[in-house]
């Protein structure tokens, strides 16, 4: 049979009172009777020197046992026992026995009371009377237990003529201390049983509020399964199940941004394909109807065309295996310098051609200028390689280039800045976004894809950097990158 959250929970408050309460009853219950035990003892074992002191003017009155030794010794034992009480009466013994009993027993004691006639009244609590040498005269041989008696002497002028033999309860047998200690079992149940249904109708109420986050959570978690990525649940406290429910909007919200995302990103590539696929389609079908001669100048344009669409699907699948981790970085600790330096000279005859001034500015550790990082000196080439195509694109005739790298506060430190044109603020904390290209000054006819700084941020974060775009001093672009520094084993 399963069971939901809300009964497990019910059943185990539930348990848990009820494993208390029969603690509680059976502690309680045990303590009762040993400590109920020892009290009529006490009780009985104040009329031990009132016995003694009977027994001792018996025997001075009568010169010896002997009318105790007799066929009607008991009668006589008896007497002495109701005798000695009538003197002592006990008024807390009196009061106890009569809130122990039905039948309440006011005044004194007569004769054929409960209290001389029972065979294990307080009146005779296992009591023997021995003889000088310890021999029993009167009571039961085989009740009788030497180690678990107390003998108290009863002494004549100066002399042990005997003694009285009390053995301490071990157990209740009276009646009326049996009702008694049954009227407690019995009130102890009845008061485990009462708060047995109150913790019951404690629990079931408690059990709901408290599940009642993790059905919102699972109520909210369907909801998600279906695709309603605007489920929210509320957050109604601070402990363990209030952040599961702020994890979960977190989730929710998470997957609704992922989802417009990818709806964009989808938007984005088929109108980006679409593009040169729409020129392409055009020039092709302008020539077949001889609109458009076929020569040079349309191949050229054809041939653009194609590369600007290579470039774009090379990007995307770059940008793919850069996601998916699946792109393979072979880190070591190189000299930054070197693969900066090589860059730079592979693209002079870009920057040539452009009519861009390339400014090296190279600040490392002396004497060789040596700037150490953990990285794969490929995938930093293709950085490099990108941030320069980049700045070539992007700027116009005629500028110029200003590289700085140099070592702060630990830190390796690029700053990369170009000439005009800039870029507006409100497009500066795009520009790492895929498929973002500033509109006028950097558009499709530049040639970009709008992935190459995507690429580069994730080249960075692969090598524990940062990249920051900010603008230039020069009115351009200025990007800023930052490498943790490592260290020569010599040093």
């Amino acid at each position: 049979m399963k069971f939901s959250v809300k009964y497990k929970l019910f059943l185990a408050l539930l348990s848990a009172h009820c494993l208390v309460y029969v603690a509680m009853y059976s502690f309680g219950y045990y303590n009762f009777n040993r400590g109920f035990i020892d009290y009529v003892s006490r009780i009985e074992e104040r009329q031990v020197p009132a016995l003694v002191q009977g027994l001792a003017d018996f025997y001075e009155r009568n010169g010896s046992w002997d009318l105790l030794r007799d066929d009607n010794g008991y009668n006589v034992w008896s007497d002495l026992i109701r005798a000695s009480i009538e003197s002592s009466s006990d008024p807390d013994l009196i009061a106890l026995r009569q809130r122990t009993i039905a039948r309440p027993t006011p005044g004194r004691f007569t004769p054929n009371d409960w209290y001389y006639t029972s065979e294990y009244s307080p009146a005779r609590p296992y009591l023997h009377l021995l003889d000088a040498e310890e021999n029993i005269m009167v009571g039961t041989p085989g009740v009788f237990q030497r180690e678990l008696a107390n003998l108290n002497p009863i002494i004549v002028n100066d002399e042990t003529v005997g003694y009285l033999s009390v053995t301490s309860r071990q157990q209740l047998s009276e009646q009326a201390d049996l009702l008694f200690a049954e009227q407690q079992q019995t009130e102890f149940f009845l008061l485990a049983l009462a708060l047995s249904v109150l913790s019951a109708l404690i629990a079931f109420p408690a059990s709901v509020w408290l599940t009642r986050p993790i059905r919102e959570v699972v109520t909210g978690t369907r909801a998600l399964a279906n695709g309603d990525y605007d489920a929210r649940i509320p957050v109604r406290s601070h402990d363990e199940v209030g952040q599961l429910a702020s994890d979960f909007n977190t989730l929710a919200l998470t997957l609704e941004q992922n989802r417009s995302a990818r709806q964009q990103w989808i938007a984005d590539i088929s109108h980006e394909l679409r593009t040169p696929l729409a020129i392409l389609l055009g020039e092709l079908e302008s020539m077949q109807d001889g609109i458009r001669p076929l020569n040079k100048d349309a191949l050229d344009s054809l041939h653009y065309e194609v590369l600007h669409l290579n470039t774009l699907v090379k990007d995307l699948h770059e940008l793919s295996l850069s996601d998916l981790g699946a792109l393979v970085y072979a880190k070591d600790v190189i000299d930054i310098t070197e693969i900066l330096e090589l860059a730079v000279e592979l693209h002079q005859q870009m920057a040539v051609r452009h009519d861009i001034k390339v400014h090296l500015e190279i600040h490392g550790a002396p004497p060789d200028n040596e700037i150490l990082v953990l990285g794969d000196p490929n995938r930093l080439q293709q950085l490099f390689d990108n941030l320069l195509t980049n700045s070539f694109r992007y700027t116009d005739p005629g500028g110029e280039v200003h590289i700085s790298m140099g070592i702060d506060n630990g830190n390796v430190v690029i700053e990369w800045y170009d000439s005009a044109p800039g870029v507006s603020e409100g497009d500066l904390e795009h520009l790492f976004e895929r498929l973002y290209r500033v509109e006028l000054s950097r558009n499709r006819a530049k040639g970009g894809s709008g992935l190459g700084l995507t690429i580069c941020q994730n080249i960075v974060l692969a090598h524990a950097g940062t990249i920051t775009a900010t603008h230039s001093p020069l009115g351009g672009l200025k990007l800023t990158i930052v490498f943790p520094r490592r260290y020569s084993q010599s040093a």
